[in-house]
């Protein structure tokens, strides 16, 4: 018996500390999070394979240079869209990256059901309908939106990626309240942050809506042929890889700048869950509390 708990003791050993990743499947051109056997965590791109009288590894690229990494000193090397798998999104904002393979189920402000798929790595899908309490059936929120992404233009300057995307978005606050939105937005990509900048279009027929929430009833003036503009920023904490910083600038009239409001807040996320809490500050003025929860299963 204590024969065979040593063979199981040392199978998982070599599973896990021998033959951590595949040296196969790395890919030249890709950006990877790399795990060091003295703990330490790497972001950067793989520039070329080495092997030379020290060994074999790779020419890894980060924001301090380029240097060799021998396959000895790894101790597990991931890649950035595995690591982060939210990359493809802000709090409400859309960044121009696809969600690819990051297929998620996510909760907004504990009453908006919502996931999310993509398509290829060039096609995003997301739909969302909300449970809000006290409301009948035909005043709740939906929402359905369509992104198509570019391929990712590559730098070599000041940021490493571009990305652009186009899409569409058509949302309900009330069965008979339709607002549809076509918009571009372009995202680029630092060692740290993502910046992003959004331009749409709202249109339609209607200038006033009627939103009902039970027995009461709001006016809301939001004209038809409107443009706005949104900006992004989701920026790493340097010495904490599973914590950002995320922040949203939207105007949702460009001939109205008093229509604004600022989300504020904290990203904490690991490969499988995601959590956004924050606040959103709104010209009329007033505040609201911000949360958000994603799970990206597969």
């Amino acid at each position: 018996m204590k024969k065979l708990l040593l063979v199981l003791l040392l199978i998982l050993f070599n599973i896990y500390f021998v033959l951590p990743f595949d040296k196969e499947k790395l890919r030249v051109g890709e950006c990877y999070v790399v795990r060091l056997v003295n703990g330490d965590l790497i972001e950067g791109e793989i520039k070329s394979f080495v092997s030379n009288e020290d060994g074999e590894g790779i020419k890894f690229e980060t924001e301090l240079g380029i240097g060799e990494i021998f396959f000895t000193q790894i101790g597990d090397i991931t890649e950035c869209t595995k690591y982060y798998r939210n990359g493809h999104k802000y709090f409400l904002l859309p960044s121009a990256i696809g969600i690819g393979k990051n297929h998620f189920v996510g909760m907004l402000e504990l009453f908006f059901l919502y996931a999310g798929i993509g398509i290829t790595d060039y096609f995003s899908l997301i739909a969302g309908r909300s449970l809000l309490p006290l409301a009948y059936s035909n005043q709740q929120l939906s929402l359905i939106n369509v992104k198509g992404s570019f391929p990712k233009i590559v730098f070599e300057d000041i940021f490493r990626e571009l990305h652009l995307a186009f899409g569409g978005n058509l949302g309900f606050a009330n069965n008979n309240n339709r607002f549809l939105h076509f918009y571009g937005v372009a995202t680029a990509v630092f060692y740290k942050t993502s910046i992003s900048t959004c331009l749409f279009y709202k249109m339609g027929s209607e200038d006033f809506y009627i939103v009902r929430y039970g027995i009461n009833a709001q006016e809301v003036n939001y004209p038809n042929g409107a443009f706005g503009l949104s900006l992004g920023v989701d920026s790493r904490l340097p010495k904490y890889k599973d914590i950002h910083i995320i922040g949203e600038l939207w105007n949702i009239d460009i001939a109205r700048p008093t229509h604004s409001g600022l989300f504020l807040g904290v990203r904490i996320s690991n490969t499988t869950f995601c959590s956004d809490f924050g606040i959103c500050l709104f010209t009329q003025p007033f505040v609201v509390p911000f949360v958000n929860f994603v799970w990206t299963p597969f």
